[in-house]
């Protein structure tokens, strides 16, 4: 899902050393494609599209557009709902698959996008790594249950060399480079306090539509792999249409909104996984089981403290602020163009303001084009699974502590949540 709202392993101790190691990681080339051998500067790349509902319609448009340039061509498309896959057929010219091992096994895809309910991201990502593909994959990574699917995922990436580009669109802006050489080289001091959020008035975008009340578990509509590793409970047409509002399937507006928010700082600031993390919020307003209201307030071992808030019944925004020892970061999305982009305030005696307009933030072509000349240089992307995984951590913590009412711990030796 696309937030349109406001926006804003190196496990090293010190964010400065960790910093180095993402720069370096950053510009690491991987190792070469084999799904049809690497591609060339000039190969149109093939895509297949697995879960092909709301979401993907955006993905789809972007890569028929890209086609027209010539650097993508759709092949092949996947869902468990009939009526949804011809649609999607019809749309974009790609064979139809109901099993997406099936689509895997087409050699014409060379890059996977899916778009499906978050438990099974992980799950099929995987599959489509050590298929040799590379990936689009939304977010969240993987379901607030499964951090050890995500660990796993980073891992099997590494391992067979595949690009993973994993969709948050806000960071696709050409300016966190250049601020996050500047917080490197100490424009703000220490970043020591961080706050972010995402509000919105109404729940419509997880009370999605159904477009078949009496819709059945049968030939058109497997409900046992929509499950995937969920309970098996069932079928509900609200669970199969509306699955966003439901624990099983999602993680409300931790996984579905924050991590948007949260996402650029996180990659602005260098960050390792959280020493601690509390979560809280509730269903205060909206009959749903995920919440409609999330804060959380994650810990790092040497700062930053970061503090996220969301609410869905006031649409008031507040901007993203980096507060440093020496100085302010703060960017927004709404307003006027003049004042949306990103503002670094420094407290040092004669250091002047900088301002930077956005220059991609939220766009999705964006990720999608940076995504294809990585597939053909085999460079990092803009939203990497090194990343995601980490930026996996805190939310997926915040979720337990809710749920739990507890206190999330990260574990760095066994790479796990614990829950205090």
């Amino acid at each position: 899902m696309s937030a349109t709202n406001n926006i804003p392993d190196s496990d090293n101790p010190t964010r400065r050393g960790f910093l180095k190691t993402a720069a370096v990681a950053g510009a690491a080339v991987l190792a070469p494609a084999v799904s049809r051998g690497a591609p060339g500067a000039n190969d149109r790349l093939g895509v297949g599209f697995i879960g092909t509902g709301g979401r993907c319609g955006a993905h789809m448009e972007i890569v028929n557009n890209l086609k027209k340039d010539g650097l993508v061509e759709p092949v092949a498309v996947c869902d468990v709902y009939e009526p949804r896959l011809r649609e999607a057929a019809r749309i974009t010219g790609g064979k139809p698959y109901r099993h997406h091992e099936d689509l895997l096994a087409d050699p014409n895809v060379d890059i996977v996008c899916i778009a499906t309910p978050d438990r099974l991201h992980a799950p099929q990502a995987i599959d489509a790594v050590r298929a040799g593909k590379d990936v689009y994959v939304e977010k969240p990574l993987t379901h607030w249950a499964q951090f050890d699917l995500a660990r796993k995922l980073g891992e099997e990436a590494a391992k067979h060399g595949r690009i993973v580009q994993v969709g948050t669109q806000y960071v696709a802006d050409d300016n966190y480079a250049k601020v996050r050489q500047m917080i490197q080289e100490g424009i703000i001091g220490k970043p020591v306090h961080v706050e972010l959020g995402y509000y919105r008035r109404g729940d419509w975008g997880e009370r999605m539509p159904i477009p078949d009340p009496v819709a059945q578990p049968g030939p058109d509509l497997d409900w046992e792999r929509f499950l995937g590793d969920a309970p098996k409970v069932p079928f509900s047409v609200s669970r199969f249409f509306q699955w966003r509002l439901y624990w099983d399937y999602a993680g409300g507006p931790a996984t579905d909104l924050l991590v948007h928010m949260f996402t650029p700082v996180f990659c602005l600031l260098g960050l390792s996984f959280p020493q601690r993390v509390m979560g809280g919020g509730g269903t205060f307003q909206y009959n749903r089981e995920v919440p409609d209201q999330c804060n959380i307030i994650a810990d790092y071992a040497d700062g930053p403290s970061v503090v996220m808030m969301n609410t869905l019944s006031n649409h008031v925004p507040s901007d993203t602020k980096i507060r440093g020892t020496d100085g302010l970061i703060t960017w927004k999305a709404l307003g006027t163009p003049e004042c949306k982009g990103i503002r670094i305030v420094p407290f040092a005696e004669g250091k002047k303001e900088i301002f930077l307009p956005w220059q991609g933030m939220g766009d999705t072509a964006r990720l999608w084009t940076n995504l294809i000349e990585c597939v053909k240089s085999r460079k990092a992307p803009y939203s990497s699974i090194e990343t995601a995984v980490r930026v996996q951590a805190p939310l997926s913590m915040a979720i337990l502590a809710h749920r739990e009412n507890k206190v999330a711990l990260f574990d760095r030796e066994a790479q796990a949540i614990k829950l205090v």
